[in-house]
């Protein structure tokens, strides 16, 4: 597992991902992204490179409709977090916030920023990808 470091960065970026959904603040997201951060989305098209693009995507998302989460899911792993998420808009098609889906966020950090974020419609790929393959509930 990561290092009580790491799980304290990432605990604090998933506690400020979730205020800035409820509050339907996008500057508080981009306040927890590094300026390179790479953001890949379930597509090869889906892609920005840097806070900026990042952001414009998430400025656009808000304006667009309130976020509903139906259901979360974070599990840790050796590398990144991985979070899954269901609810309307939640299918991997951006703009449409009607359909109900669900989609899996693998955050990287360093220096307690998101360096990587990466979107997967599949569980077992972002857990893999989060070094947390093996994660099964008991």
């Amino acid at each position: 597992m990561a290092d009580a470091r790491t799980h304290h960065a990432l605990a604090r970026i998933l506690g400020g991902l979730v205020d800035a959904v409820r509050d339907q603040d996008p500057e508080r997201i981009a306040a927890l992204l590094a300026p390179d951060v790479v953001w890949e989305g379930t597509r090869p098209d889906l892609r920005c490179d840097g806070r900026d693009q990042a952001m414009d995507v998430i400025r656009r998302r808000f304006a667009a409709g309130d976020f509903v989460v139906e259901a979360i899911e974070v599990i840790a792993g050796e590398n990144a977090v991985a979070v899954g998420l269901r609810g309307p808009g939640f299918n991997g098609s951006p703009g449409d916030l009607e359909t109900v889906g669900q989609i899996y966020n693998v955050f990287s950090v360093r220096d307690g920023k998101v360096i990587r974020w990466r979107d997967y419609s599949n569980r077992r790929q972002a857990l893999a990808a989060a070094g947390a393959a093996n994660h099964e509930w008991q």
